[in-house]
């Protein structure tokens, strides 16, 4: 038999299917229809009355959603319980305003350093926490937020401000002649251009062997291990992407705020990150850019209600729980897919960690 024959007689390779992890492909049509209004809509937002006030808003949008697709990330496809985030964030806000308010940098160019400092602190809370499992995460992670608020509190006159934190930081500026609506929808741009940046990376991870195999230490440690998943390196790297974007969000809020305050610390910061994960999806990739913009809107309204609000919100995530356990990104995708979806176009399905599944079945 020559070459010829056997290359005919072996069965052929089957199609790749560029719908599936981690192969998936960038749905481009989409992605530029998007592009394309988020960059005219603040031009007609700001003929509003409102307008303003909703361009800052949807920079506050911006960076909560960064830093919940971050958490979201270790937490709800990673599988680690890490409590760290908001220290985190506080970390990138800290360095970005320190080498601008003690040593006059740019702050375009210092938010460059807040991720590169966040994702070494991860590296120093990762290296001995993510060879734990369970509480010992969670209390590891704690310690570290406490220890974090105590130093910017009690710290150095120049990071602590006298226990108020950095109160005057220098804000971005694009020029003498750049204030009011103009400025604001700069900033506006600057705040998606991140956004963007952070979602594309954290989808390609997910839609990456390194998602995969994360996402298959969630469901079963055992048997991803079996496969030769190290998973401390794998563990450490996602919390070091998460990180990293978490500082640069952190960064930008201290700049675009012109300053950050120790109450970043306080208990209600983290409980919005979370009703944000947890109302749009845990362990979905939609879930948690759906949730930022729902507690968002509902803060607008909540606020007036005072001590009230943790308790509000706390009802809204324990109904999410209970009637929609997966979060409402899965609601609103299936809801797509039966009405809204192009005839014979695949159904997606996005298996999240709270969604009951027959493990051995799928093996």
């Amino acid at each position: 038999m020559n070459a010829s024959t056997a290359a005919a007689v072996a069965p052929a390779r089957p199609a790749l299917d560029e719908t599936a992890a981690p192969w998936r492909r960038v749905p481009l049509y989409a992605i530029g229809g998007t592009v394309l209004v988020g960059i005219v809509l603040p031009f007609v937002l700001v003929r509003l009355d409102i307008g303003t006030y909703l361009i800052t808003l949807l920079i506050l949008f911006f960076i909560q959603a960064v830093v919940a697709q971050s958490w979201n990330l270790i937490m709800g496809y990673g599988g680690i319980y890490s409590f760290a985030q908001v220290a985190l964030f506080a970390v990138g806000g800290w360095t970005s305003g320190v080498l601008v308010h003690s040593l006059g940098w740019n702050p375009f160019v210092s938010v460059l350093f807040a991720p590169l400092v966040a994702s070494i602190a991860a590296l120093g809370i990762g290296l001995p926490t993510l060879r734990l499992r369970g509480v010992y995460v969670v209390l590891l992670t704690l310690a570290f937020h406490e220890l974090a608020r105590v130093f910017t509190v009690t710290g150095p006159r120049f990071i602590s401000g006298g226990g108020y934190g950095l109160v005057t930081v220098q804000t971005f500026s694009f020029g003498n002649n750049v204030i009011g609506d103009q400025r604001t929808i700069y900033l506006y741009y600057l705040a998606g251009f991140m956004f963007a940046i952070a979602t594309f990376v954290i989808w390609r991870v997910i839609h990456s062997p390194l998602g995969v195999a994360v996402t298959a230490l969630r469901d079963s440690e055992t048997y991803g291990v079996s496969r030769g998943i190290n998973q401390f390196r794998i563990r450490l790297l996602l919390f070091v992407i998460s990180a990293f974007f978490t500082g640069l969000a952190g960064g930008y809020a201290t700049h675009y705020n012109g300053g950050i305050s120790t109450t970043i610390f306080d208990f209600p910061r983290i409980i919005d990150l979370l009703a944000m994960i947890v109302i749009g999806g845990w362990g979905t990739f939609g879930g948690p850019i759906l949730g930022a913009g729902i507690v968002i809107g509902l803060d607008q309204y909540l606020v007036a209600l005072g001590d009230y609000r943790e308790l509000l919100l706390g009802l809204i995530i324990a109904v999410i729980a209970v009637f929609a356990p997966q979060g409402l990104w899965p609601v609103v995708r299936g809801r797509y897919d039966r009405y809204l979806a192009p005839e014979g176009a695949p159904v997606h399905v996005e298996v999240s960690p709270t969604a009951p599944h027959d493990v051995e079945k799928e093996l």
